[in-house]
Order: C-alpha cells, then structure tokens, then sequence
C-alpha cells in the first residue's frame, strides 16, 4: 500500500495491546518484554495508550515510518 501523505511504501502489520498499544510488522515475533530496546529490536512503534481500544482480535495495519501515520482497516469496529 502506498502512504496517503507521501506516496512512500507503507509496512503491513498489526496493532497489539498486550503491554501497551503498538505496532508489530508482519513476520516480526513478539516482544518478549515491553522495553524501549526490545520494541525497537522487533521494529515495533509504540503508540499513546488513549489513541485506541484496540480488540482482543489484531487489525491488520500499515505504517509509513516517514509520515508517522498509520492506517487501520475499521472493518473490524463494526
């Protein structure tokens, strides 16, 4: 998927929410803790705890590193 804002490649993935609200790219495994080094060792990106309430089921998601944007599948809300 192309970024909306930039027009760069955007990374597919998943938000999670055990240990706190986050970004995980597909093929990625889980973060064994939720510390700042091993987010960025699985390519993680956190986000702000009050941007969603992310379900016990991952929505797909894609993230454009450059813009600092990510785009969800709403879908899934319903």
């Amino acid at each position: 998927m192309k970024c909306l804002w930039c027009n760069n490649v955007m990374e597919k993935g998943c938000l999670m929410n055990k240990g706190g609200v986050y970004f995980l790219p597909d093929g990625e495994k889980y973060p064994k803790l939720y510390t700042k080094r091993e987010m960025e060792k699985h390519k993680a990106v956190y986000l702000p705890p009050y941007m969603f309430d992310v379900p016990a089921v991952c929505p797909t998601a894609y993230i454009c590193r450059d813009c600092s944007k990510i785009v969800i599948d709403y879908e899934l809300y319903k």
